[in-house]
């Protein structure tokens, strides 16, 4: 099964951007633990060459798989989607910490919202036009967006609860920096939120 122009372009597109928002979370300051690997300002600035290549090649996969199970692709290209997303919010929250210094408690919640919300903003166009392929008149898309914005909302909260309580309640493990524990808790909250979004988009938002 061949991949179409779109699902190429889109792939690369994805992965470019992919690779520009983590190189902020690489560069953050706060997290003590990329000093001590010492990255190579070579492999830092190959991601944007790398990331793309790997999305393309993780689509082509998901595209074979889908011969013998359909919504493999669908889920494919929400993961992709999502990973993008992941590393808009985690990029964009990283930069906010290395311009404020702010790494846990109260502080944090309102970074990581915006953070949050902007990468959701983004999820939105790129799964009603790519993932779910979503489309219908005015009124519909209307609904639509309301759905979509409830959704996220709610996703908001479970992201931003988990960042704050995580970073205010619990010591970092492992002698982590507070910038690096930061991001663990963002990671958990993600992949929370993340469960809590498909589903919302598929079997509401982006239903047929």
């Amino acid at each position: 099964m061949k991949l179409t122009k779109k699902d190429i372009i889109y792939s690369l597109i994805i992965g470019e951007v992919s690779s520009w928002f983590f190189i902020f979370v690489v560069k953050n300051p706060y997290i003590e633990e990329f000093k001590a690997i010492g990255l190579s300002p070579a492999v830092i600035w190959s991601l944007p060459i790398v990331f793309p290549i790997i999305f393309l090649i993780g689509t082509f996969i998901a595209k074979l798989l889908s011969k013998f199970v359909k919504v493999v692709y669908q889920i494919a290209k929400f993961a992709e989607v999502g990973v993008m997303n992941t590393f808009i919010d985690f990029g964009i929250l990283n930069l906010l910490i290395w311009i404020t210094g702010i790494t846990s408690g109260m502080a944090i919640a309102p970074l990581n919202a915006f953070s949050f919300l902007c990468a959701t903003s983004n999820s939105y166009f790129w799964n009603k036009f790519w993932t779910f392929s979503s489309s219908g008149d005015k009124k519909a898309s209307g609904k639509e967006f309301t759905q979509f914005l409830i959704i996220s909302a709610i996703g908001i909260a479970i992201n931003t609860g988990i960042v704050v309580l995580g970073t205010s309640l619990i010591l970092p493990w492992f002698s982590l920096s507070a910038g690096a524990w930061a991001n663990v808790m963002k990671l958990l909250a993600t992949f929370v939120s993340m469960v809590w979004n498909f589903l919302g988009y598929k079997f509401i938002v982006f239903k047929r």
